[in-house]
């Protein structure tokens, strides 16, 4: 379970992170697990695992995204590497967008994209399919481009930079604690590269 990882920290870290190991961790109740109960509650193993070393961090949307998440932690070899998913059933919103394309480290996915978008919506793993939702419920007043982050770490920095730099405003969603998570992954990479980070809205677990 996510919740339980912080119990596998110090494996993580010193038998496998610091050896250059390639262990692939499924971590399944990720985000809010309902009548499992608040000690079941997933929202921290994305701020644990993105500490370590040559990590590569990715979440499913759905099944067909699990499937090509588990196929890219299969071939990387670099370290450790892990996906998430909840405790939930697999939606199949995302069919109507084809077939999905395999995980290329560190790259996003598009599933909306506007010449000019009044705002870009980068959403991890299952809240791709509440953000899609949300972005239909506002068109065509607000054009908002969507894309399926798919990383956590390393988050897709050409992406972020070309939104930055024209000026679009980023929203990011997660199920996931605000500290240490993916908003906060996106947030550092833009201030790596000198980048406006006040344009980025994190919409997190509180």
């Amino acid at each position: 379970y996510s919740t339980f990882l912080q119990r596998a920290f110090d494996q993580a870290f010193q038998e496998v992170s610091l050896q250059g190991l390639p262990v692939r961790l499924c971590l399944d109740r990720a985000g809010l697990v309902g009548g499992d109960g608040a000690v079941h509650h997933g929202f921290c193993d994305i701020s644990i695992l993105r500490v370590l070393p040559k990590a590569a961090i990715t979440a499913a949307a759905d099944e067909p995204s699990m499937l090509a998440a588990l196929e890219f932690m299969r071939t990387y070899d670099t370290g450790l590497s892990a996906c998430r998913w909840p405790r939930d059933n697999c939606s199949n919103a995302l069919a109507r967008f084809g077939d999905c394309p395999p995980f290329e480290l560190g790259k996003a996915r598009a599933l909306f994209e506007h010449k000019k978008p009044d705002a870009a919506v980068l959403a991890y793993g299952t809240m791709v399919i509440n953000a899609l939702e949300a972005v239909e419920s506002v068109a065509p007043e607000v054009r908002a481009s969507l894309y399926d982050a798919r990383f956590a770490k390393p988050v897709d920095a050409a992406l972020i930079r070309s939104l930055l730099e024209r000026r679009i405003p980023i929203v990011t969603v997660e199920d996931h604690g605000p500290h240490g998570g993916f908003g906060a992954a996106v947030v550092e990479a833009a201030a790596e590269m000198g980048l406006d980070a006040g344009l980025i809205t994190r919409l997190a677990l509180p």
